[in-house]
């Protein structure tokens, strides 16, 4: 069963990738998904996969250790800027325990954000 809550991570030495979006606990199968989403440029999809995953490969180590779970997953949750999806979409989906259903409704909040970020971006006054 999964809890929702607003935590800090005090660390016994200083990773410079400590705040991930979201960090998620199964006590009952004793394991940890750290959950990273990013939106990069299209020409990045695959960079932007990787750099998550390593940026926070030390503090899943970290959070094992602390929190006495058996393994801490990085999932990174890449979307680009116009709503193309990674080649490992959908495996990051079942590591979440998420259906294919809901990748519509991702690529659908960012187009809609990115043509609001644009549309706000146009009519500035000079």
């Amino acid at each position: 069963m999964w809890r929702r809550c607003q935590m800090s991570l005090t660390l016994k030495f200083d990773i410079t990738a400590n705040r991930p979006d979201i960090v998620l606990v199964d006590r009952s199968v004793r394991r940890a998904i750290i959950v990273d989403i990013t939106i990069p440029h299209d020409d990045n999809l695959v960079k932007a996969e990787k750099e998550k995953v390593s940026k926070y490969l030390d503090l899943a180590h970290e959070i094992t250790a602390m929190w006495s779970v058996e393994s801490t997953v990085v999932v990174p949750i890449v979307v680009s800027v116009n709503g193309l999806l990674a080649k490992s979409f959908d495996q990051h989906l079942k590591k979440l325990s998420l259906g294919c259903w809901i990748k519509g409704r991702i690529q659908k909040a960012v187009v809609l954000e990115t043509a609001r970020i644009v549309r706000r971006f146009l009519t500035l006054e000079p």
